[in-house]
């Protein structure tokens, strides 16, 4: 029983940095998307961004999702 916890575990802190890696993405895309904006970048390239946002906050909602499970294991 204590494997599953210990490996509970450590999934839960691998899937934490994961966390904090895809916010930090997400931030980032964020903050360069404004810049892009002022500057009056096309509109396709703030399209790519704008996908490539919707991608990772749905790995952002799947990870925090899977972070509850395994925390509880």
């Amino acid at each position: 029983m204590a494997k599953v916890l210990t490996v509970g575990r450590a999934n839960s802190g691998r899937r934490r940095d994961e966390i904090e890696e895809l916010l930090l993405r997400i931030k980032g895309l964020v903050y360069v998307r404004a810049i892009l904006e002022e500057r009056g970048v096309d509109a396709a390239v703030l399209e790519t961004h704008g996908r490539e946002l919707e991608r990772l906050r749905e790995r952002l909602a799947y990870a925090v999702q899977h972070d509850g499970f395994d925390a509880a294991a």
